[in-house]
Order: structure tokens, then C-alpha cells, then sequence
């Protein structure tokens, strides 16, 4: 049986499989995190299905958080930390 995954804060995450209980037939063993209730068919580019308990609810999309440069993280950890920088100008 097909059901629907969501993270720990609910929002949506995919599709899976239930099993069939060996031990009791017609019995589904549910995954952690998972419905029977498929989500909207559709929803707008900037909303995201979040499971509420009962329904699925359309939020706004998360954001992922821009990932940092790492030239600039690695310079300014230098900068804070001269003694470190010090030990990379030496010569091998």
C-alpha cells in the first residue's frame, strides 16, 4: 500500500511502501512518519504540503539556507585566529 511521508515537522516528503503484516493479514504495518491521506495533487511553486494530525495543510516553502563561501568562512576564521595563520605562512 502506497503512503506518505512527512519529516518530523510535518511538511512533505515522498511516497513509500507499506508492508503487509506477516503475522496478521490485512494489517499494515505503518513506517514512522506516514499516512494514508495523499497530500494536494498540485500546489503553488511557493506553498508545501505540512501534515497537521489530520490533513494535509499547504504552508510557505521552505527555504534551504544559502550555503556559505567558503573562501570567506576560512578567511575570516584567519582573521580571528592569527596565530593559525601564522602557522600556515611558515615553510615546511
Amino acid at each position: 500500500m502506497i503512503v506518505y511521508q512527512y519529516s518530523p515537522a510535518g511538511l512533505y516528503q515522498g511516497e513509500t511502501v507499506a508492508d503487509e503484516s506477516p503475522l496478521e493479514p490485512g494489517v499494515w504495518l505503518m513506517p514512522a512518519r506516514t499516512t494514508t491521506v495523499p497530500p494536494p495533487a498540485e500546489w503553488p511553486e511557493d506553498r508545501w504540503p505540512r501534515w497537521n494530525g489530520v490533513a494535509w495543510a499547504l504552508v510557505n516553502r521552505p527555504q534551504a539556507p544559502a550555503a556559505p563561501d567558503p573562501v570567506a568562512k576560512l578567511a575570516a576564521f584567519l582573521n580571528e585566529n592569527p596565530d593559525v595563520a601564522a602557522l600556515l605562512q611558515q615553510p615546511a
